[in-house]
């Protein structure tokens, strides 16, 4: 097997308790940032609507920036909503998070439904960068969608007088192609609808597109909120149960404190760093959690071997010893995975940044949690009660 270190002889666990100690401190200031400041629950957990917007200029007049996007917010009656933009060569992608208190669908939500429910199968959606630009000024301030069709118009024009918008309208336009399509155009009452026309109307440079739409009621938040909690849990449980089986209960306590030590740590930087905590960052949790008992377990099983092989060897001598001899795989196989999420943390975009976030600490605190949580707890188990772990697992074969 390919190693970096060969042969190192590093008294880790002479420090053990200073690092514990450390991370106590960190895990605590995490707990007052949390019980102070609270955390930052996304849209899956509290319920509301993320709107992902792209924003490009017609004009070369550069960015249109989070300040103007929060102020049309207001403008149009939504309070506390987060922007935040990233930019990249085909645009400015504004990610919008808010709590939505109006429950109404959108135009097009409303259209395609009931194109669907009486022309199934006979339309398709024209994207906007697909339109000619000529005469699309019609319909700055309103909300439409363009759909290539032979439906008559009249009936076009009646499904729209039926949706329950505003200035309700169908014409023709052209793509910029020459093809001619339909456009079926409204005043909406939802809140994006309500975004995009006074973008629209106040930033007409722009062209503006709505990337995707997530909407999330309060009910769904709590329970999605409740099973998140639920499947963390059940992680640390089913942990105990199969490092209970495969070494010894204490083994498996052991993990558990170490991952919970992990998701504590984690969880505490986000709140301090007023990440938000959304079921992305849930999966992320998760995956640190495998990732980190992956690590132990290659710990563990190491401590096994040597307790098979050294039985006169004091304990603490023997968990460097097995850590050591583990060490070129950890740097290789962690060193990996962090150089992986740094790229995607650096380079990842806003929408990713909660996530690659998560899982750069995680990577880090995985790592060190195997070496300065798990293994001097059962240092300290051994010492406290004189018990031979060799003896009590009757050390099984791999």
């Amino acid at each position: 097997m390919f190693k970096i270190l060969n042969k190192t002889n590093i008294d880790f666990q002479s420090k053990r308790h200073a690092w514990m100690t450390f991370s106590g401190v960190v895990i605590l200031a995490g707990l007052i940032s949390v019980v102070f400041q609270g955390l930052n629950l996304g849209i899956d957990f509290t319920g509301g609507t993320a709107l992902t917007l792209r924003a490009k200029s017609t004009s070369g007049s550069g960015e249109l920036g989070e300040e103007n996007v929060r102020q049309v917010l207001q403008n149009i009656g939504i309070e506390g909503a987060e922007v935040k933009a990233s930019r990249s060569s085909e645009g400015e992608d504004l990610l919008i998070h808010f709590k939505e208190e109006n429950r109404s669908r959108t135009v097009e939500a409303l259209v395609r439904y009931q194109l669907d429910s009486l022309h199934s199968g006979k339309y398709t959606v024209v994207a906007d960068e697909q339109l000619s630009p000529t005469g699309l000024d019609v319909f700055r301030d309103m909300s439409y969608v363009a759909i290539r069709t032979s439906i008559p118009a009249s009936d076009l024009e009646n499904i729209v007088g039926r949706i329950g918008v505003d200035e309700p309208k169908v014409a023709r336009h052209l793509t910029e192609q020459g093809e001619s399509v339909y456009i079926l155009a409204g005043k909406g009452h939802d809140p994006i609808s309500k975004l995009r026309e006074a973008l629209r109307k106040d930033f007409s440079n722009y062209e503006f597109e709505i990337r995707s739409i997530e909407v999330v009621g309060p009910r769904l938040g709590s329970e999605l909120r409740n099973k998140a909690a639920l499947a963390i849990v059940a992680s640390w449980f089913l942990i105990i149960l199969y490092l209970w089986f495969r070494f010894d209960l204490v083994f498996g306590i052991a993990a558990v404190i170490a991952l919970i030590h992990d998701v504590a740590i984690t969880l505490g930087i986000m709140s301090i760093f007023g990440f938000e905590i959304s079921m992305t960052v849930i999966a992320a949790f998760l995956t640190i959690i495998g990732f980190s008992v992956n690590d132990t377990i290659v710990t563990f099983d190491r401590i096994r071997e040597n307790l098979r092989r050294y039985h006169t060897m004091d304990f603490k001598e023997l968990i460097n010893l097995s850590i050591n001899q583990t060490l070129s795989r950890t740097i290789i196989t962690n060193g990996t995975v962090f150089i992986v999420v740094t790229v995607l943390l650096v380079f990842g975009g806003e929408v990713l940044r909660a996530f690659s976030f998560a899982m750069f600490i995680g990577s880090i605190v995985g790592t060190y949690s195997s070496i300065y949580i798990a293994s001097p707890i059962l240092i300290d188990y051994v010492n406290k009660t004189g018990k031979s772990l060799a003896q009590k697992m009757k050390v099984k074969s791999a």
